[in-house]
């Protein structure tokens, strides 16, 4: 397999930077890394704090769980989150997944090009 689809793939297929990493560009792969983690990871404080405000609101008590009740707090906290801010998230993460993706192919395609230098050419 070439080297550039190679890379492409980790980075599509693991996660974005990955291939950047297989094609040894460190901060490359860890910036895309970086970002793409701070995007899930917002993504899930939002969902989290959502949670503690409807349990704030409406606290259950333990001999009131039930499977409707439970449905009821996820239908509640699907309400109260702000579903353009996480649209947004979500497609800031799938973008940076993409140039990713393109990144990983075009370095592993400009390495591909470069001369391999011999020995005695050093």
């Amino acid at each position: 397999m070439k080297l550039a689809t190679k890379a492409a793939l980790f980075s599509a297929l693991l996660f974005p930077g990955w291939g950047q990493l297989y094609l040894k560009k460190y901060k490359r792969g860890i910036f895309f890394i970086l970002l793409v983690l701070v995007g899930i990871l917002s993504i899930c404080f939002s969902v989290v704090q959502v949670a503690i405000n409807v349990l704030k609101a409406a606290p259950v008590h333990k001999d009131a769980v039930n499977f409707g009740t439970v449905i009821k707090l996820a239908t509640d906290s699907l309400k109260a989150l702000d579903v353009s801010y996480l649209s947004l998230i979500s497609l800031g993460i799938i973008l940076l997944w993409v140039l990713s993706i393109v990144d990983a192919y075009l370095l592993g395609k400009k390495q591909m090009q470069e001369p391999i230098l011999s020995v005695n050419q050093q």
